[in-house]
């Protein structure tokens, strides 16, 4: 294989909660779906917490990780602001739009995002137990399993109900 693993973390504007709900947590796994099948990345592991997510993916060589990352960034905040309007959640279209700057009318993602290469097997480790732990380190859920929105449960129940991953 000729690529690289990332970990990856990017966050919602001031770190505000949009991902509590269902609606909204569909909206970025279609999307890693939809880019995984574009850029022919391997999604090996996730978490989405209410304000931000975290990934671990395996790019193969000449894809970029900025390009994938902006476009998925691009594409959700139309998608996330659409069903905010169809939701007349005004409060929320105000936040957004008080932080956007330049150009741009809203603005749903902080700039950029953090990325780590993983060129061990032992940091590739800690980084997967970082994601399957932090639901229970935010005290959102008891156990791992407890966490719908994880690949703790893709790898250790073995349930691709929610996204499928791909086990490296």
């Amino acid at each position: 294989m000729d690529g690289h693993v990332y970990f990856i973390t990017t966050k919602v504007t001031d770190y505000k909660a949009i991902f509590k709900e269902k609606r909204y947590i569909d909206i970025i796994l279609e999307n890693l779906n939809f880019y995984r099948d574009k850029y022919n990345y391997k999604l090996l592991a996730y978490v989405i917490m209410p304000e931000h997510f975290h990934l671990m993916l395996y790019i193969e060589k000449g894809w970029q990780l900025f390009k994938i990352m902006e476009e998925l960034k691009r594409y959700t905040s139309k998608q996330i602001l659409k069903q905010l309007k169809n939701e007349k959640k005004v409060k929320l279209l105000s936040f957004f739009k008080s932080k956007a700057s330049g150009k741009e009318k809203h603005k749903v993602w902080e700039e950029g995002f953090r990325s780590l290469g993983i060129y061990s097997k032992r940091i590739f480790d800690i980084k997967m137990n970082y994601i399957h732990n932090n639901p229970v380190k935010r005290g959102l859920v008891k156990k791992p399993e407890d966490y719908l929105y994880s690949s703790f449960r893709n790898y250790f129940l073995e349930d691709d109900s929610i996204i499928k991953i791909d086990r490296f």
